[in-house]
Order: C-alpha cells, then sequence, then structure tokens
C-alpha cells in the first residue's frame, strides 16, 4: 500500500540469482530477522487489535472509469496525478489519472509487460521518479525501472538481487523497500532496500511472515507489510508488520481485523486503510483503518465495487481505488472509486 519522499504508497511482488548492471548489490549480511519494539509505532506486545462499527466520517464517489480495465496492477501517487502501471489486462500500459481534472491520459509504455510488479514514487531530490521493480513476465523477473519528470521512456536500473513478484513496496527518504513476494518456486523472506541516490540494492533484515499478494505502505517512519497470503486462496493472513530502518528489525504490529490476500493499503498521516482482497468465494467489501496515535483498527464504509489486485493511493484525505478484479483470479474492471476521510 502516496508518493513523496518519506510519504506514503502503495503498490504490489523472487529468487533466481541476477546480475545488476548498473549499480548492484552491496555487500550482504545474514537475513536475520530480529524483532524490536519500536518507539513510534506501539507493537502488538502492548496493543490488542480491533474492529469497531465506523468510527471516522467517511465517504464513496466514482471518479472516472480508467480507460484499460486490469488487476494486478501496480500504482502510485507522483506529482498530481496517479500512474497506474501494467497488470492482467495492462501488460506494458500505463495511464495518469489527473486529480484536479478527473481525467485519463497516456503515459509512456513500460519496456516489459508484467503484473504484479511493484512500484514506488520520489517526489524530490536526484532520484525524483516513479520506480517499478520485479513482477511477472512469464516469471518472476529482477528487472527494475525508472520514468524521470519529463521523460518520454523508462530507462532501466540496477536489478534486484533475485526475481520477485506479488510482494509490496514501500518508501523513506530515498530507500524503497521491497517486501515478501514469490520467486516462482516459494515465498521468499529477504527484504531488499533500493537507494535511488546510489543505484545500488542491498538486504536488510528478513520479513516475519513471508507471503504473497500483500499490501506495503509506510507509516511514521517504517516500511510496514500488511495482510497477503501463502500462495493460495484459502491461506489468507492478517499479519501486519513494520521494518524500522534504524533498528533494522521488523516489529509485530496488531493483525489486520480480515484476513485478505490481494489487497491494497496507502496512508494519509498517522491513518493507514486497508481495502479489498480475495478468497475462494469471492471478493472483499471491508475497509478498515488503523490509527498509529491510538494503536487501533476502525471498520469504514464497504468499498462500493469489491476487487481484488487494486491499486489504492492516498492523496491528502482521499484514498482512489483503481480498477483491480471483481472475482477471484484474473477478472478486471475499469471502475475507479475514492474515499474521502472526513
Amino acid at each position: 500500500m502516496g508518493a513523496r519522499p518519506a510519504g506514503p504508497l502503495f503498490a504490489a511482488a523472487l529468487a533466481m540469482a541476477a546480475c545488476t548492471p548498473a549499480g548492484g548489490l552491496s555487500p550482504t549480511r545474514a537475513a536475520t530477522a530480529p524483532v524490536a519494539t519500536s518507539p513510534g509505532l506501539p507493537d502488538a506486545a502492548t496493543v490488542t487489535a480491533s474492529a469497531r462499527a465506523t468510527s471516522i466520517a467517511a465517504s464513496w464517489r466514482q471518479i472516472a472509469d480508467i480507460p484499460t480495465a486490469r488487476s494486478e496492477v501496480a500504482a502510485v501517487l507522483f506529482r498530481g496525478g496517479i500512474y497506474v502501471i501494467g497488470g492482467f489486462g495492462g501488460g506494458s500500459v500505463v495511464e495518469r489519472y489527473d486529480i484536479g481534472l478527473d481525467r485519463w491520459s497516456r503515459a509512456p509504455d513500460l519496456p516489459v509487460s508484467v503484473d504484479h510488479a511493484m512500484a514506488a514514487a520520489i517526489d524530490a531530490g536526484d532520484g525524483a521518479g516513479i520506480y517499478l521493480m520485479g513482477g511477472n513476465a512469464g516469471a518472476p523477473i529482477a528487472r527494475a525501472f525508472v520514468l524521470a519528470p519529463g521523460a518520454n521512456s523508462w530507462r532501466e536500473i540496477a536489478r534486484m538481487p533475485n526475481p520477485r513478484s506479488q510482494a509490496a513496496a514501500a518508501v523513506l527518504g530515498s530507500v524503497v523497500y521491497v517486501v515478501g513476494g514469490f520467486d516462482g518456486a516459494r515465498l521468499v523472506a529477504p527484504t531488499y532496500a533500493y537507494d535511488v541516490t546510489t543505484d545500488r540494492w542491498r538486504e536488510v533484515a528478513a520479513i516475519l511472515t513471508p507471503r504473497d499478494h500483500l499490501a506495503g505502505a509506510a507509516l511514521r517512519g517504517r516500511a510496514c507489510a500488511i495482510g497477503g497470503r501463502m500462495l493460495s486462496l484459502t491461506t489468507n493472513l492478517a499479519a501486519f508488520e513494520c521494518y524500522d530502518p534504524q533498528r533494522d528489525a521488523w516489529v509485530r504490529m496488531p493483525d489486520a481485523p480480515t484476513p485478505r490476500g490481494g489487497v491494497g493499503a496507502a496512508t494519509y498521516g498517522d491513518k493507514l486503510v486497508f481495502v479489498g482482497g480475495e478468497q475462494p468465494n469471492g471478493t472483499y467489501r471491508e475497509v478498515e483503518l488503523f490509527d498509529a496515535a491510538t494503536a487501533r483498527w476502525s471498520r469504514l464504509p464497504d468499498l462500493p465495487t469489491p476487487r481484488h489486485g487494486l491499486g489504492v493511493v492516498a492523496s491528502g484525505p482521499v484514498v482512489y481505488v483503481m480498477s483491480g478484479g471483481p472475482t477471484p483470479g484474473g477478472s478486471q474492471i475499469p471502475i475507479c472509486e475514492a474515499l474521502t476521510l472526513q
């Protein structure tokens, strides 16, 4: 599960060895997964999760349909627009939604057709641009690309240490963290950190609960992983864990009220919104909010069009839900909706 230098974002998924054509992987160490108590976010040992009736005023509205219906997309906020990237039914297509005009336009196509990729955006500085990592191109890939401001094509950057799809990404400062996912054979635990200023990858502490089809977002200076599953629609998870870069450790957070994979998440200030997902018999309409200030979950108004494989992005107090699949599997719809938190 927005995109600013240290702001929210989401997108959504790893392992044959791969070369790094530019930059590369810095020396790694053992992929241990220490657990820390974070001063910024209370952990699950001190807080019990709860999902109450709606406690925050919020309302949904439909916005302009995306021109290319798709699912298993990546999506980011960048300079007043939401970019929806790749996916089933989209492949190499990138489309930009202008928030102010409620209008779609075509952005430069990807160099490769992918679904289940991870995306991030950095709004300012030397590394400003939209980043796309991995995804499925018939099989998980390690390739990564950036679309710089004003550019008319994507540029290839250093590859991930290993192929990965169905993971999540979050931005903290000038670093993009890729967490969880699938390498084509198994779930993977290593967390990869990409520094946009040096074009180099490094491995940091492994996620506590390896999973795929999870959501990711930045919250209070930490890269968070929410929900997901273990390679099956019948193994949805509620796990909520956040990576603390200051301690190189993961923190267990209160579980999400509704276990689900194929989800999206986005953050606004201290609030994280968790949307969508799928299970064998259908898709989820539940929308849940975690407030880091109180360390409690609450229920928001249901998603009008339940779906999975969606793009979820926040711009201020408005959470945008883009395209996705209305039924389990590879279905696609063009419907896009916005939730305003009041």
